[in-house]
C-alpha cells in the first residue's frame, strides 16, 4: 500500500471497527510501527486504542496523526455524539 492508498482508506472508515482494521493492515505492512511527527507508535497497540479513543476512554494522543488516525477516529467520535443527540 503507498500513502496515498492508506490515507484513502483511513479517510474512508466511518466506523471504530473500520479504523481499527484499516490500522491493523497498516500494522502489518510497516512490520507493526507508524513513526509519528515526534515518535513512532506500536501499530498492533494503536489498534487497540481507537476504540477506546472513539468512545472517550482514553487520550486522543494515544494515536498518531500520521495518515489522518487521530482526525479521523475524532471524526467518528463526533459524528456518534451527534446521533445520540
Amino acid at each position: 500500500m503507498n500513502e496515498l492508498e492508506i490515507w484513502k482508506e483511513v479517510n474512508s472508515c466511518e466506523t471504530s471497527e473500520e479504523l481499527t482494521a484499516v490500522v491493523r493492515k497498516i500494522a502489518e505492512a510497516s512490520g507493526g510501527i507508524i513513526k509519528g511527527r515526534n515518535r513512532d507508535f506500536n501499530a498492533n497497540n494503536m489498534a487497540t486504542y481507537v476504540g477506546m479513543v472513539i468512545k472517550e476512554a482514553s487520550y486522543p494522543t494515544l494515536l498518531t496523526r500520521e495518515y489522518g488516525i487521530r482526525q479521523q477516529a475524532l471524526y467518528i467520535r463526533a459524528c456518534e455524539l451527534l446521533e445520540k443527540a
